[in-house]
């Protein structure tokens, strides 16, 4: 499922062109009658030191004809810098040739007060533009460009053209929804309607109220704001955290209006074809059990009908029969939920399509109901048991019981049954743990040591590396694997391949690695005339989100869900003793902990790290704490051993049992022990995890 209209997005858009030439008509027209002509200031108060790309937006206007279906865009936008010639030379205009029809009306420049017309059909060429290829999808919308000659820096352009056309799938019903600023500022916005009915809307993060007036006898509807400043926007801000000045316009009154119309799409009707029902009796002979059946039939659609959306028109929203996706082994998201619906129907167990905004599911709630809100399509399943279990059939390679397959955390989702009222809010039942085994075995004050790495990852991290290990060579994995550990230790030897061991029916997946670390130890940082080794929770690290400022105006973003676990074992070339410690930090968003044990009959060192976050983010009114606590994590986070360089060479030292009066214990970075031969120092110590942290 694919959006045909923007909802929630600036003005500017970056289009990524195939270059797969159509040819497509294109009509020049005059202004429609209906359209309001609006003014604008060529000279607004704006302060240019806030302008990006060299464009500055004097005017953007789109006006809707509900009962004509046309949509009106003009677009008004002064070159302020030599940097904005290039993106100012062109005009891009998608629109879908199946259902619509365009017509440019005027293209002129503005320059040292002449108006100069640019308006040459032949300058135009449709292009397919299939954004979305990468992802398998292909909507079979046409970019009308054109690239203008003689553009210079402090020319005016002004451009508009009507698309006419909705899309057949959504009826007699509208809604549609625009943003009221942009992420620079704007000289004016011009939003207006023509309608028969009476329409619903909503404004967030403005307080700008509609002109409702007549035309005709329709109802009219305008917004405008002048001067529309940029939100401001915060590092690490969750993706569906509304930012801009949103306006969403609908003439759906409720979310069950909404599932009624997708009833009429998604119609349990069909017979199956024979090879469908063939397929159906496969599933339920080869088990009587209702879980298994329902796992098989995941299986089946994730791993046997490969990811493809061809959806243009109304294949935006309505999916293929189940007996053609069978028949052709492939379908988008909608084609496969369907497909497995109806298997799952025919099987006995309750199974319903459910409708999915995959980035702004979790501030669903503040949006007006309409289908097009929605962008993926996934399954809910209800067993015997009364169990509501949520599948992707998009996703692939997916293993565990059928009660604990990995779900995304969607957030809210709209359940396509009969008299479903409200939102569903889907909650994640996992924990996506990750288990980090590291083992060192030092045999020499000062020389080279080995790292021996067994990594168990669970749930959906399990996913994730069996996508990653079954689509990638070896080879390439091995060079991956070692440059994630270059980031962390000098001139690092893989010693062998890495080896995988999938337990699919656990759904966990242990990767064993080894590594020669020949510069293990190195100058202690701050002090050259020591030198040391660091013993770093990558595992951790990677999930980790460390503010860099203290005050938040909006939600900070984590990672969710993720729990690891991180225990390294260091295997000491003497005894040392160390008084163990134990550290924990936590906090309304996390948990943190930090144990410390030395075994000194065997010298060998054992640090046990654990890291949880409790929610997807922390809210502003939290972040005080988290910041605070925060800062406590990365006081401790990573563990050095150091000596003076004069006894780097000195193998046969050791340090006696030490006196609890000897210990200062724990300071603000250091846990001090004193040795016959100089200062050992063992410490936990501040480290930085902004530039060292690994992405996800």
């Amino acid at each position: 499922m694919s959006f045909k209209t923007a909802l929630l997005y600036p003005f500017s858009i970056i289009f990524i062109f195939s270059f797969n030439f159509c040819f497509s008509q294109i009509t020049t027209k005059k202004t429609p009658s209906w359209v309001s002509i609006q003014s604008y200031e060529m000279h607004p108060n704006i302060d240019l030191n806030e302008i990006s790309y060299g464009l500055l937006t004097l005017l953007s206007d789109e006006q809707i004809h509900i009962p004509r279906k046309e949509r009106y865009i003009r677009v008004v936008r002064k070159i302020t810098d030599n940097v904005g010639v290039q993106d100012g030379s062109s005009i891009s205009i998608n629109y879908d040739p199946t259902y619509q029809q365009l017509f440019l009306h005027e293209i002129t420049v503005l320059r040292n007060g002449k108006t100069v017309n640019k308006l040459n059909i032949n300058d135009f060429q449709s292009i397919r533009q299939e954004s979305n290829a990468e992802s398998y999808i292909y909507d079979g919308s046409l970019n009308a460009i054109a690239n203008l000659a003689d553009i210079r820096t402090g020319d005016i352009l002004d451009f508009s053209y009507t698309i006419k056309g909705f899309n057949p799938i959504h009826g007699k019903h509208f809604s549609s929804g625009t943003v009221l600023n942009d992420f620079q500022p704007v000289g004016k916005i011009n939003y207006s309607l023509i309608s028969i009915t009476e329409l619903r809307y909503k404004a967030i993060n403005t307080t700008i109220t509609p002109k409702i007036g007549t035309y005709n006898g329709y109802k009219t509807y305008n917004w405008q704001t002048t001067n529309a400043k940029a939100p401001d926007f915060e590092e690490n801000t969750p993706s569906w955290y509304l930012l801009y000045q949103n306006l969403f316009v609908t003439d759906f009154e409720s979310w069950e209006a909404v599932v009624d119309w997708a009833l009429n799409i998604y119609k349990d009707n069909l017979k199956p074809s024979k090879a469908l029902q063939e397929k159906i009796e496969e599933i339920k002979d080869s088990s009587e059990f209702e879980g298994d059946r329902i796992m098989a039939t995941l299986k089946f659609v994730q791993n046997d009908i490969r990811y493809l959306g061809l959806e243009s028109g109304i294949g935006a929203y309505k999916p293929f029969s189940p007996n053609k996706v069978l028949e052709q082994r492939f379908g988008d998201c909608k084609d496969k939920s369907w497909l497995m619906v109806t298997m799952l129907r025919n099987m006995g167990v309750e199974a319903y399509p459910v409708l999915i905004n995959s980035m702004y599911g979790e501030s669903l709630h503040q949006f007006l109901p309409s289908p097009k809100i929605f962008d993926h399509v996934v399954v809910k399943v209800i067993d015997s048991t009364d169990n509501n279990l949520f599948y992707d059939p998009t996703n692939s390679n997916q293993f565990g019981s059928y009660k604990s397959v990995p779900f995304p955390n969607y957030g809210k989702a709209l359940v396509i049954k009969k008299g479903t009222k409200n939102l569903e809010q889907i909650t994640t039942k996992s924990e996506d743990l990750v288990e980090v085994f590291d083992t060192f075995d030092l045999p020499t004050v000062g020389g080279s040591g080995t790292l021996n790495i067994m990594t168990v990852y669970r749930e959906a991290e399990a996913d994730i590396m069996r996508a990653r290990y079954k689509s990638s060579s070896i080879s390439s994995l091995r060079k991956d694997f070692k440059s994630y550990y270059d980031t962390y230790y000098d001139d690092v030897e893989v010693l062998k391949d890495p080896v995988f061991d999938d337990d699919s029916l656990a759904n966990e997946i242990l990767v064993e690695e080894s590594y020669k670390i020949n510069n293990l130890w190195g100058p202690m940082v701050g002090n050259d005339k020591n030198i040391a080794v660091e013993f770093t929770p990558y595992g951790v690290l990677d999930v980790l989100v460390s503010p860099d400022e203290k005050q938040r105006k909006t939600p900070f973003a984590l990672y969710f869900p993720t729990h690891r676990k991180h225990k390294i074992t260091v295997k000491l070339p003497t005894r040392w003793n160390l008084k163990n410690e134990t550290f924990n930090v936590n906090s309304k968003s996390f948990d943190f902990s930090l144990k410390s044990k030395m075994n000194s009959a065997k010298d060998i060192l054992y640090i046990n790290y654990e890291y949880k976050n409790k929610n997807s983010y922390v809210p502003p009114e939290d972040f005080n704490e988290f910041y605070t606590k925060m800062k406590e994590v990365e006081q401790i986070l990573a563990y050095y051993i150091y000596i003076p360089k004069s006894e780097a060479d000195n193998t046969s030292f050791r340090t006696p049992d030490l006196d609890e009066d000897l210990v200062s214990g724990i300071t603000t970075l250091f846990l001090w022990a004193f040795g016959i031969v100089g200062v050992v120092v063992v410490g936990l110590v501040a480290y930085s995890i902004g530039s060292n942290r690994a992405k996800k």
